[in-house]
């Protein structure tokens, strides 16, 4: 048995460990390497490499294997911090920016919304009354506005942030539930295919914020090679994309969790089964305070 868990905790961090090597981390330092080539030729690096014995060369390899996976290490642990950037989550003195890009989204929030409305009066119900444009147009702005903050006040600047903030309050509009109270309890009770579906979204998400990072260190190459700010841009807006087709899946993956399974919070808490939003927002504030109402 222990032998058994060992192979495959050695075999779960090689994985890891070559996920690291052969992607963005090595990216990053092999483009500040063809960078630097770039400026100053090959022909100086082969020369200075060949002047190294065999000893320093496997003293260099080793020493850059650690920097790659050192820096890994570190946009890692950095990743939650530029999450909550990508989101909105600025410090003060960018608040002004903040609050009248989310202004912004509010009022485009609301013009989408007078335009579903007017097509879904025109429609009756019906889509197929509307000509094939306006049907396109129709389920696109019903998808889109349900997956955006129900209270314009709650915008944040991004479109990622709107995304996991619609998220966050879906079990509150609906349940009373809120979700950083009751997600952690939640996640314990989820069946174990569902929290990999979760698990394996979560992650789509990080690894994209990752290389949103890597992409915008990429930038600091110009200064060898001009090309680097362009391409590191590129990396970045890719990135960025990704992390917004990530956010989709995640946050209506957390949205159904919340929809099949939030009666078990109650169940296993041994509280009586919620009848409405007030049922949940008694349990959120019993998790959060240890509140419990006099009928319990």
């Amino acid at each position: 048995m222990i032998e058994g868990l060992w192979e495959n905790i050695g075999q779960a961090l090689a994985k890891e460990w070559t996920a690291r090597m052969l992607t963005p981390a090595f990216t990053f330092w092999g483009g500040g390497l063809l960078a630097w080539a770039f400026r100053y030729g090959w022909g100086d690096l082969a020369a200075w490499w060949s002047a190294r014995s065999v000893f320093e060369q496997a003293a260099l390899l080793v020493g850059g294997l650690f920097l790659v996976a050192f820096s890994a290490v570190v946009v890692e642990w950095a990743q939650d911090r530029i999450l909550r950037w990508a989101e909105g989550y600025w410090p003060q003195p960018l608040w002004p920016l903040r609050f009248a890009l989310a202004r912004r989204w509010e009022k485009k929030a609301q013009r989408m919304e007078e335009r579903w409305q007017e097509l879904a009066e025109r429609c009756g119900g019906d889509p197929e009354r509307l000509s094939p444009p306006e049907r396109a147009e129709y389920a696109r702005l019903d998808a889109f506005r349900l997956r955006l903050p129900v209270d314009p006040g709650r915008m944040m600047p991004t479109l990622l942030g709107n995304l996991l903030r619609a998220a966050e309050e879906h079990a509150w509009v609906r349940y009373g539930l809120e979700a950083g109270v009751c997600w952690p309890r939640l996640w314990f009770l989820l069946p174990r295919d569902v929290r990999e579906e979760i698990a394996a979204a979560r992650s789509r998400l990080n690894e994209a914020t990752r290389w949103l990072g890597w992409g915008l260190l990429f930038v600091v190459w110009t200064v060898w090679a001009w090309w680097a700010a362009p391409v590191g841009l590129l990396i970045a807006g890719l990135a960025w994309q990704g992390m917004t087709r990530a956010a989709l899946v995640y946050g209506d993956l957390v949205r159904a969790a919340f929809d099949l399974y939030h009666p078990l919070l109650f169940k296993h808490l041994g509280w009586p089964k919620p009848k409405g939003p007030e049922d949940g927002r008694r349990l959120t504030e019993y998790l959060a305070r240890g509140i419990c109402p006099p009928s319990l």
